[in-house]
């Protein structure tokens, strides 16, 4: 540990100590932050050239790095040799209110009362036994700064430990609007708690360098991009419908393949043009490793989607020369460029504190889940996640159709998070699953999860299909994928043209039932969609 040294001036008796606070004020929340505190705190010669403002900084470092003792000590001290200082003695009472040491308050009360006015010293003190009924306690009233303070230390801990990268450097986030320009910068140093509240703040916005100087990574990160034709205003809007369905399809298939392989994934809004899916380690791996397991993971995902690309990083295994390496924006901060905050989807709410709640549940990957689907060969059978098991066993058609046809795919994960589904994409579930024999019932439930639902409509509408099944080239047709390498490919048993339903097993047409037998079933159907619209309300 390097000795306090103040910087001092050869013409002043006095030292100047404003550098030294700095370092107070910047110390991480680590074993050396720790120590360095307590050095401070130990300097007497220190704390006599030190101001009011300053001495307050110092003990609320140190009950912030938890050392409670030597706060107060130091205003025990502060006591002693500087009695005129009001403030000394208020925070002194407080922390011990806090504390509920009454013995120690009621001796340090009394020494107050020999340099600060009783009727002062009254004001400071909360009584317990004025507490109405539905007031907060008096030590949680005092507290209650200290707890902000403790929480928000608690949080930006939590937040360093979960995103994590190179030891000696980090970037700040640049924009010149004027100039539709943006762009990083390196900062050459260890990144500090303060620059995560300036981050978490607004104030500053910084990214993360994934290597560390042993060519590991505590994190990778699948970056999700809208293509730039679909950033214009007017292509946008235009394709709305498209960027929404793929957008749903795309968290909902990330996060059940992660879940599949153990994997922990943090999904979040990059405040940019599109979304960062973050992988937490507990250890740090090679970033080869993370590499090629994200290279699995998202193996058939890219070309599921044409409104988005995914990216995964690190895009290397070792930094070479002198470069940093690759480089994420941290996640809760202001993206410079388009001025709009970034945020995780699955947390309560936008507000910071649901934000670190949902953090806070989190648990990182182990290494060997990630290794383990590293060594995974691509080809390797899709495996529906045990959380996913009774829905797939209860409509194994649908399970089939999610996972084999992209399309329908999108279309079913909108309908299992409760979206809207347009006029078109409604039309593709009808001119499809109508058809299978089950098709009533796979319909219901799918549509029982919408806002719009109405049982008879529906029942009509199935009533009216017609014909054969939607065909591939006119489902990406109504759903506008004009790209050269569609439709889906797949072996074509027999005559016939390329539709979804050649995915399931032995299809063949639905024969026509005896009217009991529908009216039978029909009233089943009306039981088991009443009984789940009563599930969801409850």
């Amino acid at each position: 540990m390097e000795q306090l040294k103040p910087a001092y001036n050869a013409n002043k008796q006095s030292s100047d100590y404003s550098l030294l606070m700095e370092r107070v004020r910047q110390s991480s929340f680590d074993d050396k932050g720790r120590s360095f505190i307590q050095e401070c705190t130990a300097n007497q010669e220190m704390l006599m050239h030190l101001g009011e403002n300053d001495l307050a900084t110092l003990v609320l470092a140190s009950q912030q790095h938890g050392l409670i003792s030597d706060s107060l000590n130091i205003l025990e001290w502060t006591n002693k040799q500087k009695p005129e200082l009001q403030s000394a003695w208020k925070f002194h009472l407080e922390t011990l209110q806090m504390l509920g040491r009454n013995e120690e308050f009621v001796r340090v009360k009394a020494l107050a009362g020999r340099f600060v006015p009783a009727d002062i010293i009254a004001l400071w003190e909360i009584p317990h036994d004025k507490t109405g009924a539905n007031e907060a306690p008096p030590q949680q009233e005092v507290a209650e700064p200290f707890l902000d303070m403790r929480r928000d230390e608690e949080n930006v801990r939590l937040f360093m430990r979960l995103f994590r990268g190179r030891e000696d450097a980090f970037a700040r986030q640049w924009s010149d609007k004027n100039r539709d320009k943006q762009g990083y910068v390196p900062v050459r140093h260890g990144m500090m708690p303060s620059d995560i509240n300036d981050h978490l703040h607004g104030r500053k916005t910084y990214g993360i360098y994934l290597l560390n100087s042993e060519d590991q990574v505590h994190t990778g990160v699948i970056d999700v991009d809208l293509i730039k034709p679909l950033r214009q205003a007017d292509k946008y809007k235009e394709n709305s419908a498209n960027i929404r369905r793929e957008s749903i399809y795309l968290h909902q298939r990330i996060q059940e393949i992660s879940k599949e392989h153990n994997l922990t994934s943090i999904a979040e809004v990059s405040g940019g043009k599109g979304y960062h899916f973050w992988f937490p380690m507990a250890e740090p791996v090679e970033a080869a490793i993370m590499r090629k397991a994200l290279q699995q993971l998202t193996a058939g995902l890219t070309e599921d989607v044409s409104c988005f690309t995914l990216e995964i990083f690190p895009k290397q295994d070792k930094v070479s020369g002198k470069g940093f390496g690759n480089l994420v924006k941290l996640p809760m901060g202001i993206h410079r460029g388009s001025g709009k905050p970034s945020w995780f989807v699955h947390a309560a709410d936008r507000e910071r504190t649901s934000q670190f709640e949902y953090l806070g549940s989190l648990n990182p990957t182990n290494p060997d889940a990630l290794k383990k689907l590293a060594g995974t060969h691509t080809n390797a059978k899709v495996i529906v996640h045990p959380r996913h098991a009774k829905w797939a066993g209860e409509y194994p058609e649908l399970a089939t159709l999610s996972t084999r046809c992209s399309m329908l795919g999108q279309i079913v994960a909108s309908t299992r998070t409760g979206k809207t589904l347009s006029v078109r994409e409604e039309k593709i579930l009808l001119g499809t699953l109508a058809h299978l024999p089950r098709g009533r019932h796979l319909l219901h439930h799918l549509c029982s999860e919408l806002p719009e639902y109405n049982r008879p409509l529906l029942d009509y509408r199935i009533s009216k299909v017609r014909g054969t099944v939607l065909g591939c080239k006119r489902i990406h047709s109504l759903l506008e994928q004009h790209s050269s390498d569609l439709p889906c490919s797949f072996v074509i048993q027999g005559n016939g043209y390329a539709h979804p339903l050649r995915h399931i097993e032995n299809f063949e047409a639905d024969e026509p039932k005896s009217e009991k037998i529908e009216n039978l079933k029909d009233a089943l159907l009306c039981l088991q969609t009443a009984i789940k619209q009563v599930e969801r309300f409850m």
